[in-house]
């Protein structure tokens, strides 16, 4: 199958291919604990898009064990040390929620 350009979604250096389920800084592999990748993918669904604290729970709680009350921002914390020199960051939105976004 001939990847569509759907199929991929970059800010900056970072990039999903959408169909693998895999993120790459440049052409090198971003391995990510499973809560962090989803994290990631949600921000990056489409990117721009701010996303809730509450939709990123949700997106969470469908892992079994239970979350503790900082969860959230603790994964946002170690994505945003993660993409240092990506070109992507993560920004916070006070009572919106996050969304990823080129760094100037």
């Amino acid at each position: 199958r001939r990847l569509d350009l759907d199929d991929r979604v970059s800010v900056g250096r970072l990039s999903l291919d959408r169909r693998t389920q895999r993120l790459f800084i440049d052409t090198e592999p971003l391995q990510l604990p499973a809560r962090e990748f989803e994290v990631l993918c949600e921000l990056l669904s489409p990117p721009g898009r701010v996303v809730s604290k509450a939709a990123l729970a949700d997106k969470l709680s469908d892992f079994d064990d239970l979350l503790a009350a900082n969860a959230l921002e603790a994964f946002i914390s170690r994505l945003r040390k993660k993409l240092q020199g990506s070109g992507a960051g993560i920004r916070t939105l006070r009572g919106l929620g996050y969304l990823i976004e080129v760094e100037a």
